[in-house]
């Protein structure tokens, strides 16, 4: 039952949440993920940055249309049952294109169009929702909703956001880029 006054997620949902994160990268999409403390991530996440700058440089063409276009995506599913909130997973785009491809059967993503991509990754996240709530609890049921895929503003990185040292985030690396997941907790929860 969902209200205003909604209890919070178990103490173990995080771990939960970074577990079924793992599950699914790995035995979805075939992707090794590790832990990753805040320097590395930091270090991942401004190699982003640079490669998406030098790309930018690089393709006179494309540059205007680039620098309006963040490298990073953002995922998010609404949930509601015994608890209310919302997971975000965000990423940089090259590494969405992947796992999107991947499950395709393109993996170089060389063939995807952005609506693939947000599509995809939509489903990406939804897979992760599901599997964290059924772990977390196999006798509850939770209503999702439709994921929510944004590109974040062009000069957003992981490192500038509030979010970032959430404690119900968790960095982590997919095939050697940075990705951070989190849970939301409804407006209101406590």
């Amino acid at each position: 039952m969902s209200s205003r006054n909604s209890p919070t997620p178990p103490v173990d949902a995080g771990g939960a949440l970074r577990d079924a994160f793992v599950e699914v990268c790995e035995n979805s999409f075939f992707a090794y993920v590790e832990p990753c403390d805040a320097h590395r991530f930091a270090e991942l996440a401004e190699q982003c940055s640079r490669t998406a700058r030098a790309l930018m440089d690089g393709d006179a063409r494309g540059a205007s249309f680039a620098a309006s276009r963040s490298e990073w995506l953002k995922a998010s599913v609404g949930f509601g049952g015994t608890f209310d909130g919302a997971i975000e997973v965000i990423l940089p785009e090259p590494l969405a294109q992947w796992l999107v491809g991947s499950i395709l059967g393109e993996p170089d993503g060389t063939e995807l169009v952005e609506h693939q991509v947000f599509d995809g990754f939509g489903e990406f996240a939804n897979m992760v929702c599901g599997a964290w709530l059924t772990n977390l609890s196999q006798l509850e049921g939770f209503l999702l909703r439709p994921p929510a895929v944004t590109r974040m503003a062009p000069d957003w990185t992981p490192l500038t956001d509030s979010g970032w040292n959430d404690e119900r985030a968790h960095r982590l690396v997919v095939n050697d880029l940075p990705v951070r997941v989190r849970l939301r907790p409804l407006a209101g929860s406590t």
